[in-house]
């Protein structure tokens, strides 16, 4: 039990850690005119919240975050090893329907995983 909820919080940090300090590294957004930039703005200025009446300048496109797509994927990815790995570890340790139950829900998620990758490149083609 230990080691799933170590993997789970490893997992949960290895997912959750990287876009923290992307937000973090961004700094304060500027919400529009009614949501004025206060006190605790500690970077004003900068390209993406630049002073007050200077141009927006355009910022180059950052390739090395996921897409809300890919990173679907990628939780889908998991959710599938991590089904298998409890399936069979049911079945090894005589917990059958814990087993065929996980191993189940691996084969739904591959079927899913499948059709989602198929509507997504559809609807990136149109």
């Amino acid at each position: 039990m230990w080691i799933a909820l170590i993997i789970a919080v490893a997992l949960f940090a290895g997912l959750l850690i990287p876009y923290l300090f992307e937000e973090i590294h961004g700094g304060k957004v500027e919400l529009g005119p009614n949501f004025p930039a206060g006190a605790g703005d500690t970077r004003p200025g900068w390209p993406g919240n630049p002073s007050p009446g200077q141009p927006t300048e355009e910022t180059p496109s950052d390739h090395g975050t996921l897409s809300l797509r890919s990173f679907h994927l990628v939780l889908i990815a998991l959710s599938i090893v991590l089904a298998s790995g409890v399936g069979v570890w049911g079945v090894m340790n005589h917990e059958v329907l814990l087993g065929a139950l996980s191993l189940g829900v691996g084969l739904l998620l591959i079927v899913y995983g499948s059709y989602f990758m198929g509507t997504a490149e559809n609807a990136h083609l149109k």
